[in-house]
């Protein structure tokens, strides 16, 4: 069945929390698979009192921009020692872990860890159609050899690294510059903090758990740990070569422009091979 856009995430968001609902259910009914799961996060001999999903009505939570969002948070488990555990649930391989606009992801990032220089701003919103002066500096400086490549920067108000480049060189290692640099705060940022404010709302770990039959993958990781593993993984931080370099690519996946925001995409394989 070929599903458009908008049934493509209704379709997600329903599955994802059907398969929310499905674990809960076998945490709490089926002994093994509990045990299996707290062997997986070295929790074997802890007592499970609670189990929280977020569901098709979750609330928001407090932001650090003074304005609710939501949770990176699927799965809280409360044990009798009184201690939380926050899961970030992924049942696809691959896909989105952050949507945000340019000027927002600055804002957060600003808030939850230190400023960014004004030169790294200025690359994030030209590369991130957030710059009013992109359509002028696209017409300036990118290749009109390929007419596709060139109507979509204009059309998108989004410069591809080919562009930033010839406008100004320093801008863009810059960027990259800064990506590799900050891969540990990026990691926290995507998987566990997003806009958040209070720490209970961020997520410890990330579970690859599919149990409608799309994949059979069942796997944790500890986003702390994962968080650390990517410093040393700058030398997989470079732009990619498709339509003049459209997205970054990163040791956990890639940044892309998507509807005029900063999309992060996730990928299992990656990961796998960064905690292996």
């Amino acid at each position: 069945m070929q599903r458009n856009r908008s049934q493509g995430w209704t379709h997600a968001k329903l599955s994802g929390h059907k398969n929310e609902e499905n674990i809960k259910n076998l945490l709490q009914e089926n002994i093994q698979f509990q045990y299996d799961f707290l062997s997986k996060i070295d929790k074997k001999d802890a007592k499970i009192v609670q189990i929280q999903i977020g569901g098709l009505h979750e609330s928001q939570v407090s932001g650090v921009l003074d304005k609710p969002t939501k949770s990176k948070t699927d799965l809280k488990i409360k044990f009798l020692s009184g201690e939380n555990v926050k899961i970030s649930i992924k049942k696809s391989l691959s896909g989105q872990v952050y949507f945000v606009g340019a000027e927002n992801f600055i804002s957060i990032f600003e808030k939850h860890f230190y400023k960014i220089s004004n030169e790294v701003k200025r690359s994030i919103r030209l590369f991130w159609a957030a710059a009013e002066d992109a359509k002028q500096i696209i017409s300036e400086f990118a290749d009109k050899s390929n007419v596709k490549i060139y109507n979509s920067q204009i059309k998108h108000k989004s410069l591809n690294a080919n562009t930033l480049k010839n406008y100004d060189e320093n801008l863009y290692i810059g960027l990259l510059s800064w990506f590799k640099q900050n891969l540990e705060q990026i990691t926290k940022l995507s998987f566990s903090m997003g806009a958040a404010s209070d720490e209970s709302e961020w997520s410890d770990f990330i579970w690859y758990i599919n149990t409608l039959g799309e994949n059979s993958v069942n796997e944790i990781f500890d986003i702390q740990k994962l968080s650390l593993d990517v410093k040393n993984l700058q030398n997989q931080v470079f732009y990619g070569n498709t339509n003049g370099g459209t997205t970054i690519q990163l040791p956990f996946g890639f940044v892309q422009w998507h509807q005029a925001k900063m999309q992060f995409h996730h990928n299992f394989d990656k990961i796998k091979k960064i905690t292996s």
